[in-house]
């Protein structure tokens, strides 16, 4: 089924999608380049995951389309009821395949394909690929053609956590727009009105979420708060060798690999950063680019075994 439409949460309600106070700026700006026909023919949206990069880029493109609005979606007009049912003919969305963590060659040809149709409904044909550093050395390449040489109807938007891993090739082709964290009232503002959640909790989760605004959301709904402080203290005592490694192993148990990894990341650069970390930086800048090589080779699609990268990375947070 590689190729076909997917339809991911955020485009049940696009029309829901502009809430985020902290892109209304990015927005704006986008909707005006679209109304004075400027708008360029790739953009790639830059930032930190939990920012809601992926619910602009939805928005957005279902602003391009809407039958009855200039900027924002109307959400009530034939094309935006498409687009919310992921059924929009000009409209598509490539993402990993469950269960896999890159996006293959075949997605981006078949992807490829489709932007270069004539739009059936409207003006434009629009790609979303999300996030676009998972796709493979292939499926990058096989994109490179349209940035190279777009359809005069193509709108491609792709969506990235860390751009620094997309080719340069693909980087240079698209205009780029880096969506900037909230500071830190709007966002805990944000996260009581949105989750009806006490200013503590809201407090607790964005710390432990890296001041990643949906992030902190998915913690506080999803009622992941305790475990992810647990494998945070446990990660912090590893490398301040306050605990024994058998048991921060114990306490990553219930988490996948890729949040294991994120949060030592984080909690590494915590150290490389502050100032108390001055005198053992050398080794924090190298634990800092392993962990990040582990995560690379993982969104590619590299299948580490738990048995084998826990016990690793435990070694490189204690070592030297």
């Amino acid at each position: 089924m590689s190729g076909l439409p997917v339809r991911p949460p955020e485009l049940l309600t696009p029309w829901l999608n502009t809430e985020l106070p902290w892109q209304q700026d990015i927005f704006e700006h986008l909707s005006s380049l679209e109304r004075q026909e400027k708008l360029p023919h790739a953009l790639l949206l830059t930032g930190s995951k939990g920012l809601g990069k992926a619910r602009l880029a939805a928005s957005f493109a279902a602003g391009v389309l809407c039958k009855a609005s200039d900027a924002e979606p109307c959400g009530s007009c034939e094309a935006c009821q498409l687009v919310g049912g992921g059924a929009h003919g000009d409209f598509r969305w490539v993402r990993p395949e469950e269960g896999k963590r890159a996006i293959g060659v075949d997605a981006i040809r078949a992807s490829v394909s489709f932007m270069q149709q004539t739009p059936g409904y409207g003006s434009h044909k629009i790609l979303v690929v999300e996030p676009a550093e998972a796709m493979t050395t292939a499926a990058a390449n096989a994109l490179l053609k349209t940035l190279e040489e777009p359809p005069g109807q193509a709108l491609l938007i792709l969506v990235s956590h860390r751009a620094g891993e997309l080719p340069a090739t693909i980087r240079s082709r698209c205009q780029r727009f880096n969506l900037p964290h909230p500071t830190k009232p709007t966002a805990l503002k944000w996260l009581v009105d949105n989750t009806s959640c006490s200013a503590q909790t809201a407090e607790q989760a964005y710390a432990l979420s890296r001041a990643q605004p949906l992030t902190a959301e998915r913690l506080i709904q999803g009622d992941d708060l305790p475990s992810i402080e647990a494998l945070t203290n446990a990660l912090g005592g590893l490398l301040d060798k306050t605990i024994a490694n058998q048991e921060v192993l114990v306490a990553l148990g219930g988490h996948d690999l890729d949040v294991i990894l994120e949060a030592a990341l984080h909690s590494v650069e915590q150290r490389l950063y502050s100032a108390a970390g001055a005198a053992y930086s050398r080794s924090n800048f190298h634990r800092r680019d392993q962990i990040l090589d582990w995560l690379i080779a993982s969104r590619k699609g590299v299948n580490f075994g738990r048995d084998v990268m826990l016990p690793e990375l435990g070694r490189l947070l204690t070592t030297e």
